[in-house]
C-alpha cells in the first residue's frame, strides 16, 4: 500500500500547516498546486517552493514533483495577474466615482446595494470551492478519523447526525455564491470535501464522491425550500405561482445570475414593502421636473433599486413600458451610470473567465 505523504505547508509568516496526502505523492505538480489550494481554500493562483540542500535549506522554485519529500517543508508564493489587477484599479476607481458624486446610482447590476440584506448579496463562484468549517464536535470527529485514514486506509462511515452538519453548512456556504448551482459546481464542492477530509470518500464510487453530490443537490433544494417560505426573493422569484400559465412548472425557465453577476435579485431595503417603494417611483416622476435636483433623484433611484430589478425579472416589460415607469434612467445622466457599471461589470467578468 502506499505510504501517506506527510507534508508542513508555510502560507505566511506565522502561518504553517500541516498536509498529509493518503495517496502518497502526486502525479504531477499541478495536481500539488490543486490540492494545497483546496485543502486550504486558496483563491489566487500559487507557486511552490522547496527547500534546497545545495542552497542551505533555501527555498527554491520547484521545478517538478521529484522535488517533493515526505515530511519536507513547502513555501506558497501567492501570485498576482496584471488583468486582476488591472480590475482592481477599475472597479476602485469605479467605487471611488460612486462615492464622491452624491448623484451617482445603482441604475445596473451593483456590487453591493446599500440598505439591502447581506444574505442577498452573491459573491462570485470561486475557481477553488473552500469547503467551510464546520462545528467543533465535527472537525474533532474528522480530523481522528483522517489520521485513521492516513495511518491504515480506514474510511469513515459517517453518523446521520455529522452528515447533516456537513450537508448543512456546505449547502449554506453554497448558498452564498449560487442558489441553484450546476451539477459541474456540485462535482467541485463534492470533490473539495474528499480532498480536505480524505476520510469521506466513498468506497464504490467512481469518483469517490457521488453520493455526497447527490446528496448536496437534495440539500440545496430543500434549503431553497425553507427561504422561499421566508420570502427569500431569490428563490420565490422562481416558484409556480410566479410563473405565467404556459410555464408553470418548477424546473422552467429558472432565473438566477450568470457567471460573475451579484446581487441579482435583491431584497428590498429594511422597513420598506413593494408598496411604499411604488410611491416613492411616483415621487420620482413628479421630482424629473423640478430644475437642479439630480441628487434627489439619485437618491430615490438607489432606493427602489431592488424594486425596480424584481420588476424586469418577474414581469419582463417592454422597453416603452418600462421606459414610461422609469424615465430616470434614459437620462443623460442615468445613461453615463449604466455606462460606468458595465463597464466594471466587464472588467470583473474577464477577471472570473481567465
Amino acid at each position: 500500500m502506499t505510504s501517506p505523504l506527510r507534508l508542513r505547508i508555510i502560507l505566511g509568516e506565522d502561518d504553517a500547516r500541516k498536509l498529509i496526502l493518503p495517496a502518497g505523492t502526486p502525479v504531477s505538480i499541478e495536481d500539488l498546486w490543486h490540492t494545497v489550494k483546496t485543502s486550504f481554500g486558496l483563491q489566487q493562483d500559487i507557486r511552490l517552493q522547496y527547500q534546497d540542500e545545495d542552497f542551505g535549506n533555501e527555498f527554491m522554485n520547484m521545478p517538478d514533483i521529484s522535488k517533493v519529500k515526505d515530511k519536507g517543508t513547502l513555501k506558497v508564493i501567492f501570485l498576482q495577474s496584471p488583468q486582476e489587477e488591472d480590475a482592481r484599479t477599475s472597479q476602485s476607481q469605479a467605487t471611488e466615482s460612486v462615492s464622491i458624486s452624491s448623484g451617482d446610482t445603482d441604475d445596473t447590476e451593483p456590487i453591493s446595494s446599500s440598505g439591502s440584506s447581506p444574505s442577498s448579496r452573491h459573491w462570485v463562484w470561486p475557481s477553488v470551492f473552500t469547503v467551510p468549517q464546520f462545528s467543533c464536535d465535527a472537525e474533532f470527529e474528522l480530523e481522528k478519523a483522517n489520521t485513521a485514514c492516513a495511518n491504515g486506509g480506514t474510511l469513515l462511515n459517517p453518523s446521520p447526525k455529522l452528515k447533516s452538519q456537513i450537508l448543512e453548512q456546505l449547502a449554506e456556504e453554497i448558498y452564498k455564491f449560487e442558489a441553484y448551482p450546476t451539477d459541474n459546481d456540485l462535482t467541485d464542492d463534492a470533490e473539495a470535501l474528499v480532498i480536505k477530509h480524505p476520510c469521506l470518500r466513498e468506497q464504490g464510487s467512481f469518483n469517490g464522491c457521488y453520493g455526497w453530490k447527490i446528496s448536496l443537490k437534495y440539500k440545496m433544494a430543500n434549503l431553497r425550500t425553507k427561504l422561499r417560505g421566508f420570502g427569500c426573493t431569490k428563490v420565490t422569484i422562481n416558484s409556480i405561482k410566479n410563473k405565467s400559465g404556459d410555464n408553470r412548472q418548477a424546473a422552467f425557465n429558472v432565473k438566477k445570475p450568470k457567471r460573475a453577476e451579484v446581487n441579482y435579485c435583491p431584497q428590498h431595503p429594511k422597513g420598506e414593502t413593494s408598496e411604499s417603494l411604488e410611491q416613492e417611483r411616483v415621487a420620482i416622476l413628479s421630482e424629473l421636473t423640478k430644475r437642479n435636483n439630480d441628487s434627489v433623484v439619485s437618491a430615490k433611484m438607489e432606493k427602489t433599486f431592488s424594486y425596480r430589478r424584481q420588476e424586469v425579472l418577474q414581469g419582463q416589460p417592454m422597453v416603452a413600458d418600462f421606459k414610461s415607469r422609469w424615465p430616470a434612467l434614459f437620462t443623460e445622466r442615468g445613461a453615463s451610470v449604466v455606462k460606468m457599471h458595465l463597464d466594471l461589470a466587464c472588467n470583473l467578468c474577464f477577471v472570473v473567465q481567465n
